[in-house]
């Protein structure tokens, strides 16, 4: 085939024409120029030479009619065989290119004797893509081939990236896939060498399908850091987070689902005097020391003595020794018969000690030792904070301000789901230089866990952003994404999900203007909020069956069309559907599946006759 001419326009009614395709012409392929070139078919484009400007219209149909039994004829050139079935294509109009560049909209028309060819690869870019000729032709990516003319797909860089991308699709239609190939991609360019130092990438990896040593193309440890983290035992990696993102009353008293009306005011008061005095075993010691002081000197109360002894004794290793005087007392408010400590201020309290003990020793109550014990014993700071929790009661119970029952439940949460949490974060004052690209693996950890996680990650990484000055962008990929989007759940308190709801539609909803942009992917896209999936602007679908997961599609994105739509349940694996804000139309692609199993995604489908060999 010398040239990409298949037929010439012999009808034309309205927006819709008919074309007569040339003898020639009507086979499945070309070879045109040394390539395999597809011919036209139904939802295929065909370009309409009118002098400088090309019309762009759409298949629509085929049929035929016989040249020797058509009473009415057609007046064709002669290079249409007369004795023979003549094909015919219906075709609508769709809009140009001028200048190189298209413009949708029928402002142009085809004319009776118009030529229609096949479109070249560059024509189909520019028809898809958003002001292709705009973009600088190496800033792009490349992600498949189209599924009806089989060219090839390049994605500009800045219409996808700078943007929020949802890619969806039942399990093992190619998703995984695909993300993967949108950021192995861009990863591979070695021609944006600022990639690395101006940009952030995390992967919230809830299957652990990306852990291997070269996911994404990158194997240098400089470039990426992958945590595989674990609730059940302390060796496994340790995420940092920010002292003051971990301790925000907020978050934890979604972490320890506090109520509204007691707890979630302990938790505000314990953090007020703590960031009062600092953390530290200095501080810690301080405080132990002043409550024990004012358990004798206040309002006696012998149940408070032995909450505090109780809480000592458990939380601080080896300081029991030093506790033998304290529990050897009684309170009692008073009576002269009954000795105090001669450096005490308010000598209207007292306190004597039970059994057989000169003055000189029962006024003794080793409260140095205790001091000294605390601060050379190592403490964590979640340690220490779990043991400032039980002192908050103790205090909270000299002044009155609880009642005990309250706030019990509320110590045994904090005392359960710390014992993970130490097994897979590490409080630090600032996040160590980190490579451009994490990859988090939250495969072991319990449900509450990834969900907590993710959600103090995310919040991090947005408040930090937003505080930089610096022209930066920082992406956040989340694999699985319904884990944690989801707008119903039966596992938790409304106030919890509520505060993870409002976080992920607030970096959805003003994460561009901070060059802070998400990639979600899932295959239950009915399972995430309709107001975050509303706002994602550009989107890959593959094979959708789900009533609700079709019904939420339809009701989000504006751009697909219903040809688009009636498609979704049909796709084959590894074809999506790409539409959105950088496209014009939608478009079918079957993404190119990356054959090295050391690159692509721990996904891939178990073969049965292999492991039952």
């Amino acid at each position: 085939m010398n040239s990409l001419e298949i037929g010439v326009v012999v009808e034309v009614n309205g927006f819709v024409s008919k074309v007569a395709t040339f003898d020639d012409a009507n086979h499945a392929t070309f070879i045109h120029n040394g390539e395999l070139i597809k011919n036209v078919s139904v939802n295929s484009f065909v370009i309409i030479s009118q002098g400088f400007i090309k019309i762009i219209a759409k298949v629509n149909s085929e049929s035929f009619w016989d040249n020797l039994n058509n009473t009415k004829g057609y007046n064709l050139d002669n290079r249409f065989s007369k004795n023979s079935i003549k094909r015919l294509i219906e075709i609508q109009t769709i809009g140009y290119i001028k200048n190189g560049e298209f413009i949708s909209g029928a402002s142009f028309l085809p004319m009776i004797g118009n030529f229609c060819n096949i479109p070249t690869n560059e024509e189909i870019n520019q028809i898809f893509i958003n002001n292709y000729i705009s973009e600088d032709n190496s800033f792009t990516i490349s992600i498949g081939k189209s599924l009806n003319e089989n060219n090839g797909i390049s994605l500009p860089i800045n219409s996808f990236f700078a943007s929020h991308i949802g890619v969806f699709g039942n399990t093992g239609s190619g998703k995984s896939n695909t993300l993967h190939k949108l950021y192995y991609e861009l990863f591979t360019r070695n021609e944006l060498p600022n990639l690395t130092t101006k940009s952030s990438f995390i992967v919230l990896d809830f299957n652990g399908e990306y852990v291997h040593e070269k996911s994404f193309g990158i194997n240098d440890e400089e470039k990426k850091k992958i945590y595989n983290l674990t609730s059940g035992n302390t060796f496994g990696d340790k995420f940092p987070i920010e002292f003051d993102v971990f301790f925000d009353d907020e978050m934890l008293s979604v972490l320890f689902s506090a109520t509204q009306q007691t707890q979630k005011p302990f938790i505000t008061r314990l953090l007020k005097r703590s960031k009062k005095y600092n953390f530290g075993s200095n501080s810690l010691s301080n405080w132990v020391l002043a409550l024990i002081r004012y358990i004798y000197t206040g309002i006696p109360n012998q149940n408070i003595r032995d909450i505090m002894v109780e809480v000592l004794e458990k939380h601080i290793q080896g300081v029991d020794q030093y506790l033998i005087n304290i529990k050897n007392t009684k309170v009692y408010n008073g009576e002269s018969q009954y000795f105090f400590h001669k450096d005490w201020y308010g000598d209207r309290r007292w306190f004597r000690f039970e059994g057989d003990f000169s003055q000189e020793s029962h006024e003794v109550l080793l409260l140095e030792e205790i001091r000294n014990h605390i601060i050379n014993t190592p403490l964590d700071v979640l340690q220490e904070f779990e043991i400032r929790c039980h002192l908050q009661l103790v205090n909270d119970l000299l002044y009155g301000n609880v009642a005990q029952e309250h706030i019990l439940p509320l110590l045994r949460r904090i005392e359960t789901r710390l014992s993970k949490i130490y097994n897979y974060i590490e409080i630090v004052e600032e996040l160590p230089e980190q490579p451009f690209l994490q990859i988090i693996s939250l495969r072991d950890l319990n449900t509450e866990s990834k969900k907590f996680l993710s959600l103090i990650i995310s919040k991090m990484y947005f408040d930090s952003h937003k505080m930089k000055q610096a022209k930066e962008s920082f992406h956040l990929i989340i694999d699985e994404a319904h884990n944690i989007l989801s707008n119903q759940s039966l596992r938790e308190q409304d106030g919890w999900m509520d505060y993870r709801l409002e976080l992920f539609e607030e970096i959805i909803k003003e994460g561009r203007k901070f060059g802070f942009f998400l990639t979600l992917a899932s295959q239950r896209p009915a399972d995430i909020s309709p107001t975050i999936l509303s706002q994602v602007h550009n989107f890959f679908l593959h094979k959708l069956v789900n009533e609700r997961d079709l019904q939420i599609i339809d009701n989000s994105i504006s751009t697909l069309d219903k040809v688009s739509k009636s498609m979704l349940p049909v796709l084959a694996q590894g074809v999506c559907i790409i539409s959105g804000t950088a496209l014009t139309m939608p478009v079918t692609v079957s993404v190119d599946f990356i054959d090295n199993i050391n690159l692509r995604p721990q996904s891939d489908t178990v073969l049965l006759t292999d492991l039952w060999k």
